[in-house]
């Protein structure tokens, strides 16, 4: 960490920092399984953790209309061509299937031309990656594309400590596959600078 309250001027601080964050990663992992179902009480209705035969048909139903775009963990964010697979609900959504992106089996195979995970890696586990990842080429048709957005450690904890770098060259990514409307640079994601729950928040 840089030097300053909690830096190397002040180890003993640095270290008990540290081990909080740390302490309170492990007690988020340990507490995965009953903080779902505690979600799926308070939002019966909003929530889905189980993928059923309405999934699939809700999903079949936008792949025979042409939308073969898939966003995963879209929420509302409304992307052009794109259906969005998400667990929540989302009413402002164009496109929509709620489902459990752990569970891809619903979605047929070598169906979408196009895969776009903005912000879903960082949540998996190491096996459930992998297992993601052999599902994105299981869906994808054979030229078909996937784009990966997620956060790195490195980039959260300069946006504590220094004015966070905003993404650049928009026409970048898009050139790089990315959907032209994605959201690139939004100021809003200047919130976590020197802001400690939005340092956990990105470490979780």
């Amino acid at each position: 960490m840089a030097n300053g309250f909690w830096g190397s001027k002040f180890p003993v601080g640095n270290i008990l920092f540290s081990k909080f964050i740390f302490a309170s990663v492990r007690w988020r992992i340990a507490t995965r399984r009953w903080r779902n179902v505690v979600k799926r009480f308070v939002y019966p209705d909003a929530v889905q953790l189980v993928n059923d035969a309405s999934t699939a048909k809700a999903l079949r139903l936008c792949l025979e209309e042409g939308f073969d775009k898939l966003n995963m963990g879209g929420g509302c964010k409304c992307l052009n061509g794109f259906v969005n697979i998400d667990f929540i609900t989302c009413p402002m959504a164009e496109r929509q299937v709620v489902a459990n992106i752990l569970d891809l089996s619903f979605v047929p195979s070598q169906c979408a031309s196009h895969i776009h995970a903005n912000h879903i890696i960082e949540h998996l586990t190491e096996r459930q990656l992998e297992r993601q990842l052999k599902e994105y080429y299981r869906i994808l048709k054979n030229s078909g594309l996937l784009s990966i957005r997620c956060p790195n450690a490195l980039g959260s904890s300069y946006g504590f400590w220094f004015e966070p770098i905003l993404e650049q060259d928009k026409s970048e990514f898009v050139a790089c596959g990315f959907p032209a409307d994605e959201t690139f640079g939004d100021p809003a994601d200047r919130w976590m600078h020197k802001d400690l729950f939005g340092l956990l928040h990105w470490f979780y």
